[in-house]
């Protein structure tokens, strides 16, 4: 049976020690922050130890989850992360439900009810998370385990491999049909922010993301040659897109007035980071009496467009920069070639109206 008890820190700060006794077994114990975290511990231990699926010699090791998050960071494992934020974001989260737990009584079964807890607690703005959103957490937690596994031999096996990925939405598909378009582009035109219209019809024009025309540099404008060089991709993998005369017109534009020392396109006025076009966009939408639609929608539409105008799932996959098409980008340059042929007749199906100067 378990025995827990209360115990002061010479610091002021009160611990939680559970020990547990079983007849012809060894003792364990171990601390805890909070009585209940103890209780739930030493129930799944007594019942790990009578099933015998108990490993005594490792206890013996015990490797904690906050040193583990420690390490993890420390050793640099997360640099190479593209989500590196949302990655320490959930780590944050993950320790502070796990905190001193040791890494040998983190269990499945306790990691999906701690899963479950996560997809049914609201977030602090009160809005209950996406199975796709509990999902990232998990990798996250997964991807933790997996270098206490291979890198730092501290567990010998990883506890989220054996939960099965909870099932999400198939999501929102939203597609602008060209009255949309025509609408949104004429509202982009008359927006105070300056930059709000180009970024929108290179979206619509060539598929690329928010995250790449934002983070375009005026090195990766080829004015000659009709191209833009997108170098921080989803999938890590750049690759260039053909940009239309109404888009290049734009860009020469801003590229007369540009500060020098910004090197980003679509650059801040007051910082040297990006802009923020959040306020903008849904002034557009609302002048535009356009109803649930977000930028990544813009990408849909090219898609939608494109593939109206005979675009194979070959092109489309590579003109979106999926990665399952990285050698045929890599040899046959085949995202050059698809933007240009189709993101010219997109541009010719929207009414491309001179913008209002201000």
């Amino acid at each position: 049976m378990a025995s827990i008890f209360k115990r002061k820190n010479e610091d002021g700060t009160t611990v939680w020690r559970a020990v547990i006794r079983i007849k012809g077994y060894p003792t364990v114990c171990n601390h805890f922050a909070r009585k209940q975290e103890a209780d739930d511990w030493s129930k799944e231990i007594e019942r790990q130890i009578k099933l015998g699926q108990f490993k005594f010699d490792q206890h013996n090791r015990i490797h904690t989850f906050t040193q583990l998050v420690e390490r993890y960071l420390n050793d640099g494992a997360i640099e190479h992360h593209r989500s590196a934020d949302d990655t320490r974001r959930h780590l944050i989260y993950w320790q502070s439900r796990f905190a001193a737990f040791a890494l040998v009584h983190l269990t499945p079964e306790l990691i999906g009810t701690e899963r479950q807890i996560l997809l049914e607690t609201p977030t602090a703005k009160n809005k209950k998370r996406t199975a796709a959103t509990v999902n990232r957490y998990m990798a996250s937690l997964s991807l933790l385990f997996s270098h206490a596994v291979k890198q730092l031999h501290w567990i010998n096996e990883n506890p989220c491999a054996s939960l099965t990925k909870l099932k999400e939405s198939s999501g929102r598909d939203r597609v602008l049909d060209s009255e949309e378009i025509n609408r949104l582009l004429n509202a982009c035109r008359k927006s105070r922010s300056r930059y709000l219209y180009p970024i929108v019809l290179i979206a619509i024009t060539t598929g690329a993301r928010q995250g790449e025309i934002l983070n375009l540099e005026w090195k990766h404008i080829d004015f000659d040659n009709k191209l833009a060089y997108i170098k921080e991709t989803k999938n890590g993998r750049p690759r260039s897109i053909s940009l239309s005369e109404p888009v290049l017109e734009e860009l020469r534009k801003l590229h007369q007035n540009r500060q020098p020392l910004k090197s980003l396109v679509f650059a801040s006025k007051t910082a040297f980071g990006r802009i923020d076009i959040k306020k903008a966009w849904q002034t557009a939408l609302r002048v535009a009496d356009i109803k649930k639609c977000c930028a990544h929608d813009m990408r849909h539409t090219f898609a939608t467009m494109a593939a109206a105008q005979g675009a194979s799932n070959l092109e489309l996959g590579t003109a979106m920069g999926h990665r399952t098409l990285q050698m045929l980008q890599r040899y046959t340059h085949l995202d050059v070639q698809v933007t240009k042929k189709f993101s010219r007749h997109i541009s010719d199906t929207i009414l491309l109206g001179k913008r209002d100067d201000h």
